[in-house]
């Protein structure tokens, strides 16, 4: 499959956004962590930007293959999925679920869970991205 310009400056953004959350998480205890309102919001928002991109690209993929609207991004991935594009729904739809989160239920985030996402998590942005990179091997 031949990935256009969008689909291509998606995947340079998310590779941003997760070596930024490194950086920015780099050496940082769960309790300073806790105690930083800055570095708390900056990592939920990039985590809800970098779950935005993997679900657009998703969307935009079914929409190249022609495959039909998809009606929630947790639909997306399944059919991404269903199409061999992504080789699991997992860690996927959990992605979707913490941005669901966040978006929906802010007053209740934990921020025990964002630093586990923020500094454990990762690689399932470096996953996504070696998943989609195969469609164009």
């Amino acid at each position: 499959m031949k990935l256009n310009g969008i689909v291509q400056r998606k995947l340079a953004l998310l590779d941003d956004q997760v070596i930024k959350l490194e950086t920015h998480m780099e050496g940082l205890s769960l309790e300073q962590f806790r105690e930083d309102w800055m570095r708390r919001s900056m990592a939920e928002r990039a985590l809800q930007v970098s779950i935005e991109i993997v679900i657009d690209i998703a969307e935009r993929l079914i929409a190249l293959a022609d495959a039909g609207p998809v009606a929630t991004a947790g639909d997306a991935i399944r059919k991404c999925v269903e199409l061999g594009y992504l080789l699991s729904e997992n860690p996927y739809r959990q992605m979707v679920g913490f941005r669901n989160f966040i978006i929906h239920e802010y007053e209740q985030i934990d921020p025990e869970i964002t630093y586990a996402l923020a500094t454990e998590k990762l690689s399932d942005f470096r996953k996504f991205r070696r998943e989609i990179d195969q469609l164009t091997a």
